[in-house]
């Protein structure tokens, strides 16, 4: 079966969701950032811009203390795989509002598309529920994927396979710490 999703598809269904539009986004760094900055840019989102494997661990602590808020992380999957180790605090510690959300495109598509350890024998569905996640899925197609958004049931990680494609965006024009300032300043206004 062939893969029918994009990451810039998958990307463009969870920006159209409720997740997005009244939640808070940590947004991996590279193409996953670019392409949902193009998508869909606003001031709860914050686009990683500078540290590869970091998404994860900074959206499970502002879940953490942000209770109240969805929170999803849109990551890679040589991103997660830098750093292992989260998905075992993920697996003991992740609030019902943390989602983390692993575009796999089994390639390293932000600096080149090389292929990724996930086209050989890595599997990160089998990592997470080894590390404790208790509610992790892998979807296949974008009817799966809309379903889980439209119904408000996303695990807590959720790994969409998606074919190796880096869509034409821009960089993201806004600097770093404009970035953390405009995500900080909207954190403040949700108290």
């Amino acid at each position: 079966m062939a893969i029918d999703l994009r990451r810039i598809d998958a990307i463009g269904e969870i920006a159209a969701s409720q997740y997005v539009e009244k939640g808070l986004v940590v947004a991996n760094i590279g193409y996953p950032s670019r392409e949902l900055y193009s998508l869909c840019d606003r001031p709860n989102i914050f686009y990683m811009l500078g540290s590869m494997g970091l998404a994860s661990s900074i959206g499970l602590g502002l879940a953490l203390v942000q209770k109240r808020r969805q929170t999803v992380v849109i990551d890679g999957d040589g991103s997660v795989l830098m750093n292992l180790g989260t998905l075992a605090s993920i697996g003991n510690f992740a609030p019902k509002n943390f989602h983390l959300i692993i575009i796999d495109n089994h390639v390293h598509g932000s600096t080149g598309n090389q292929r990724g350890l996930t086209s050989m024998n890595t599997d990160l569905l089998k990592i997470a529920t080894g590390a404790g996640v208790k509610h992790a899925l892998r979807v296949k197609t974008r009817k799966q994927l809309k379903t889980l958004l439209k119904e408000h049931r996303l695990p807590t990680v959720l790994i969409i396979d998606c074919a190796p494609f880096n869509a034409p965006v821009p960089v993201i024009p806004v600097p770093a710490i404009e970035i953390k300032k405009r995500f900080m300043q909207h954190l403040e206004n949700l108290n």
